[in-house]
């Protein structure tokens, strides 16, 4: 994965409980900023997370697989940007590819490659993604592969 790639990203800061006894961020808390990646994502198509974890658009989404690769740490107080793009659809998931960098000096902490699956918000059972949030990814990200 490089920078290059990726059209959404967003910056967050380390903060003093997100750091371990030794000093760096506890690996745990990546999962954390990858979430907040996925959904700002959704949020710059205008679409928001509802306090019933169903998005603004209908979508009812939850992680199937996480996988993440961790290069370097990071350290409290620290800027981080977030890159998030949707790399391929499915019938009734989607892939998320993520990269965390150090603002300062763009060296690449971790990656992280999750699957996500709508589900219907009636019965959670996969559900077929409406063709409404294909075309939004298909025309921000340009270079998306449509699986079957």
């Amino acid at each position: 994965m490089e920078i290059k790639d990726f059209k959404h990203s967003i910056q967050l800061r380390v903060r003093s409980f997100e750091v371990d006894s030794q000093g760096i961020v506890h690996n745990a808390v990546y999962l954390q900023y990858f979430e907040t990646g996925r959904i700002e994502y959704r949020r710059n198509f205008g679409i928001h997370l509802r306090p019933d974890g169903v998005f603004s658009d209908g979508m009812k989404v939850v992680v199937a697989r996480n996988e993440i690769d961790y290069f370097i740490p990071s350290y409290l107080d620290e800027l981080l940007d977030v890159h998030t793009k949707i790399s391929w659809i499915k019938n009734s998931s989607f892939c998320f590819e993520q990269l965390i960098i150090k603002n300062l000096n763009k060296q690449t902490i971790c990656q992280c490659s999750g699957i996500l699956v709508n589900l219907n918000s009636k019965t959670n059972t996969p559900e077929k993604i409406d063709s409404k949030f294909i075309n939004e990814v298909k025309n921000f990200e340009k270079e998306l592969i449509l699986k079957t």
